[in-house]
């Protein structure tokens, strides 16, 4: 009885004290919920992916030919394209094609594992002062429960209902323990982070997209439950960095 009455304490203390939300396990499930709108001069590692000239999910710029993004954004039988420079989906920026994707070899879209890719350009980005790579966690950076982290995206602003902006958005969200993220999520795994509060989310649109921490980027958008209601999970970038260097290496 003891064991049951904690756990339920926790889970009660989870709803009450945190709750992000992406979406279920698709590209177009994953927005910015109780955020803010965002200029490209303060995030301009971000970049937008495009599929048949339609915006689908986010990513960022970790190389001069490489953009980080979530595996399961990828859509066999598509054409991809990038843009970057630009906080904006209709104006301004650079759109770059995209050449190859290369995704983790071991991705598991049931269970949501190693939900990471790399998504090669046909030509380098243009760096300038909106257009720049971000760092990459490794296992030196540590990030404490309840530590602000930002995500980014121009996914849906709606908690109920469908609203997608034009304009990039940016929202700040506590990190969960992982202990409570097992409760949400039982394939929860080392390769994970969770992070969110109650109204404050990423959403549907937000997928691929880049979770920092100061100026280095600790997680990429995969999946949840819902938008701003329970806590959400992101591929965590420094269990991941051994594989996106040596995959970046073999592929230039």
């Amino acid at each position: 009885m003891a064991v049951l009455l904690l756990a339920f304490s926790l889970i009660i203390s989870f709803f009450s004290q945190t709750t992000l939300g992406l979406a279920n396990h698709t590209c177009e499930d994953l927005t910015i919920i109780g955020g803010h709108t965002v200029s490209i001069e303060d995030v301009p590692y971000i970049a937008a992916l495009f599929e048949n000239d339609t915006f689908s999910c986010g990513g960022s710029i970790i190389h001069e030919r490489f953009v980080l993004t979530a595996a399961h954004c990828i859509t066999a039988n598509i054409s991809l394209k990038v843009l970057v420079g630009s906080d904006m989906l209709s104006t301004d920026g650079v759109f770059i094609d995209v050449e190859q994707e290369l995704c983790h070899e071991e991705y598991d879209p049931f269970e949501m594992i190693n939900d990471i890719c790399l998504l090669k350009l046909s030509e380098p980005v243009p760096f300038d002062c909106k257009v720049v790579k971000i760092a990459l966690a490794d296992d030196n950076l540590e990030i404490e429960d309840g530590d602000m982290v930002n995500v980014t995206g121009w996914g849906n602003i709606k908690i109920y209902g469908v609203q997608y902006p034009n304009d990039l958005r940016q929202v700040s969200v506590p990190v969960v323990s992982d202990e409570c993220c097992r409760y949400i999520y039982p394939e929860f795994s080392d390769g994970m982070i969770c992070a969110g509060s109650r109204g404050h989310d990423s959403c549907q649109g937000d997928s691929g997209g880049p979770l920092t921490y100061g100026k280095v980027q600790v997680g990429v958008v995969s999946y949840g439950n819902g938008c701003a209601v329970v806590a959400g999970v992101y591929t965590k970038v420094s269990n991941y960095l051994p594989w996106i260097n040596a995959t970046i290496e073999s592929n230039l």
